[in-house]
């Protein structure tokens, strides 16, 4: 239709064109979500202006604090991972902080593990500096490290699994227990398992963090994250910490993730085959001393994974033998063609760093002689396995 007809207007032409009514939209169906702009959103009355906001709702009452294009992504990341509470923020590490700021005040302490995001042991440092809040790290392949590590102090116990760079996989079973045991809230950096791997809610956790950059995106072009919860008195605390920073997340973003999630199951299950295909092949090379990939046994925490994960991503680490120096590690980087040498993973094109990790993390990879040699770590993208290993065999070649 293109005929609409024309009325005489009292009003002058900018006015006119401010409020122009929108075409009726009934009849119209179609799969993606509209994308809802909108700074001020209008009430109907200034009793409903006036009205009390339930947060835990669809606030309709402030663009910063939501449009339907932002609460059916939170709607569907909360039933991807089976809970029941779901906001979304600006990254994944802004989910961190939000659960970190919701659950712990001066004179808290909260355990992290040692192979923990970079960023976050960055956030314990502050947090400790500015506002008094100890913490403390436990060793994520020693589940007993945590039950001693707890003081009577204690919040919160932050978890990721696999590990960041590293990939171990702790017991998360017996840490959840322990902390159960003890009324202290728990988290889990849920990323890497995109919400399919691992369902977090199944097992006890309080709450899931995830980076929606990575495989919910899908393109590697939008930044987002997002906190899920079952525990409605935990959530809340989060959300008004949110509304507290008034953070707040474009539109548009949420539209094209969104639409990544209508694919995500199938890249995530692609590129995770491919990513194993690229390990195996690494596997047998002889300048690999070990592969860092749950799948495989030698990867710290196997048993753990096999019983508590129903999937893997495409990321990994593999450690290079002792005589390959880091001049060498960043060579074969270097001389990657199909690879680009970024951070992050999820998206269509594969990533690889060269890594360093502190000493007191090698202990649980070191060799029979007690040394562990540079790390490398791969994201597989969309590309074709056997292209991704021709690649990286030239690289390690041209190295040695």
């Amino acid at each position: 239709m293109s005929t609409f007809k024309h009325h005489d207007s009292a009003h002058g032409l900018s006015t006119e064109i401010v409020h122009s009514k929108p075409v009726s939209a009934s009849g119209f169906s179609a799969l993606p979500v509209p994308v809802y702009r909108g700074s001020s959103t209008f009430f109907e009355s200034t009793k409903a202006q006036r009205a009390a906001v339930d947060p835990l709702g669809l606030d309709y009452s402030y663009g910063l604090h939501g449009n339907p294009t932002q609460f059916t992504l939170a709607k569907r990341l909360a039933e991807i991972e089976g809970t029941v509470h779901a906001l979304v923020c600006p990254s994944g590490l802004t989910g961190i902080v939000l659960v970190a700021q919701a659950c712990l005040k001066t004179g808290d302490h909260w355990l992290i593990p040692e192979n923990v995001y970079g960023p976050v042991q960055a956030l314990a440092r502050n947090l400790l500096a500015d506002c008094g809040i100890e913490f403390s790290e436990y060793d994520p392949c020693n589940a007993d490290t945590v039950q001693s590590a707890i003081r009577s102090n204690t919040k919160l116990i932050w978890t990721e699994a696999p590990g960041s760079l590293t990939f171990e996989v702790p017991d998360l079973k017996s840490i959840l227990a322990t902390a159960k045991a003890q009324g202290i809230r728990t988290g889990i950096d849920n990323t890497w398992s995109a919400g399919i791997a691992y369902k977090p809610f199944e097992h006890g956790f309080d709450f899931s963090v995830q980076a929606l950059t990575k495989y919910q995106c899908g393109h590697a072009d939008v930044l987002m994250g997002a906190v899920l919860s079952n525990n409605t008195a935990a959530f809340a605390d989060v959300e008004r910490k949110n509304r507290i920073l008034g953070l707040g997340v474009s539109p548009t973003d949420c539209s094209l993730v969104l639409r990544g999630l209508l694919t995500l199951p199938l890249r995530y299950a692609k590129q995770a085959e491919s990513g194993l295909q690229v390990a195996k092949a690494l596997s047998r090379n002889t300048a690999i001393a070990k592969v860092l990939h749950p799948e495989f046994e030698e990867c710290p925490g196997h048993a753990f994974y096999k019983r508590d994960f129903n999937g893997f991503a495409s990321i990994f680490s593999v450690v290079l033998k002792p005589e390959f120096t880091d001049a060498q590690a960043c060579k074969i980087v270097d001389n990657l063609k199909l690879f680009k040498i970024a951070y992050s993973w999820g998206g269509p094109e594969s990533l690889a760093l060269v890594v360093n990790v502190p000493e007191s993390r090698k202990r649980h990879l070191a060799g029979s002689d007690g040394v562990c040699g540079q790390i490398l770590r791969l994201a597989i993208g969309l590309e074709e396995p056997a292209d991704l290993i021709a690649d990286l065999m030239q690289a390690i070649e041209a190295a040695v």
